[in-house]
């Protein structure tokens, strides 16, 4: 792939393209598979089968890609278990549920935020990625759409409870969380091995959880094509991403990841026939993307670091 910044241009757009898109898609499918607002078990079922089925098209792209053995080192157990508890059980089982009480452009302004919680936990579990002021001003700035999205009186929003933009916030935390723990444990390590195990591991914790808790959804067309749509986003995505990031200096690539809200918004118009064009969901939006983009930004000195996400909505 060539390092020309068109190389970068169009794999980062269409990457933050299908990652802003899961959370419309994501709500649609609610109403496809039928599953009802309060219905977390079935929500987690849903959850299950995208993530175990994401994790197997990784799976059988690595056995395809590399020659390596497909079981990770016994040393390996750890990390992949650790990564799947924070990034996939302890984010999905957070944000399928609350993404059921709130909108979908809340819901995809609120996920943004990992990258800001990435930025802060990063500043103790690593010495060489301390929060600068750039990035802490970064943060706040971001925090202040989330701030803006979640004014109510004199401004037309909605009320906000614990299980809708709560638990999408904490899924952000989730997010940050396992975006530090794929930095520790993915040096000299194949991402593509590791995020394999971790989806499919996280995935059938989620669908166990589901069942076991009575979980069900009413298959149809639709909803099969939606879960295959959300299980390929996952795997084609992150594959392109890691591309994208071995060829090019980190911070050129994960500036491009301020789009992701902006794609998610502008899908849930579409998707959902919400109203994203309010002074408050503009202006939300736009502080937040400054935020990630403040975050993200580095001179060009051929070591740039930059936050890689490691996952998708």
């Amino acid at each position: 792939m060539t390092k020309h910044k068109m190389g970068i241009f169009f794999p980062a757009v269409l990457c933050t393209a299908l990652w802003g898109s899961a959370i419309p898609v994501v709500m649609t499918g609610y109403e496809l598979f039928q599953i009802a607002a309060n219905d977390i078990p079935a929500k987690l079922v849903f959850a299950g089968w995208r993530f175990t089925f994401a994790g197997l098209i990784v799976m059988a792209l690595f056995a395809v890609r590399s020659r390596s053995k497909l079981m990770p080192a016994r040393g390996d157990w750890s990390g992949i278990l650790l990564l799947s508890a924070a990034q996939t059980v302890l984010q999905y089982m957070l944000l399928y549920p609350g993404l059921g009480n709130t909108t979908g452009v809340r819901g995809s302004v609120l996920s943004a935020t990992s990258t800001f919680f990435a930025v802060f936990i990063a500043h103790f579990a690593f010495a060489d990625d301390r929060l600068t002021l750039r990035k802490t001003m970064g943060c706040i700035v971001g925090f202040a759409g989330v701030i803006v999205i979640l004014s109510g009186a004199g401004l037309g929003g909605q009320g906000i409870t614990l299980t809708g933009e709560g638990f999408v916030l904490c899924s952000a935390l989730g997010q940050g969380l396992g975006a530090c723990i794929s930095r520790k444990i993915t040096p000299g390590r194949d991402p593509l091995m590791i995020t394999a195990w971790q989806l499919t591991l996280g995935g059938l914790v989620l669908l166990a959880v589901g069942l076991v808790s009575g979980g069900h959804i009413v298959w149809s067309g639709g909803g099969v094509l939606v879960l295959m749509y959300l299980s390929v986003l996952s795997s084609v995505s992150f594959a392109l991403w890691t591309v994208l990031l071995r060829d090019h200096p980190v911070g050129k690539v994960t500036i491009y990841m301020f789009l992701i809200p902006v794609f998610g918004s502008l899908l849930s118009a579409v998707l959902l026939g919400e109203n994203v064009f309010t002074l408050r969901n503009l202006c939300a939006l736009l502080l937040v993307c400054i935020g990630i983009t403040t975050v993200n930004y580095q001179k060009d000195t051929g070591n740039d670091r930059g936050v890689d996400p490691s996952a998708d909505s």
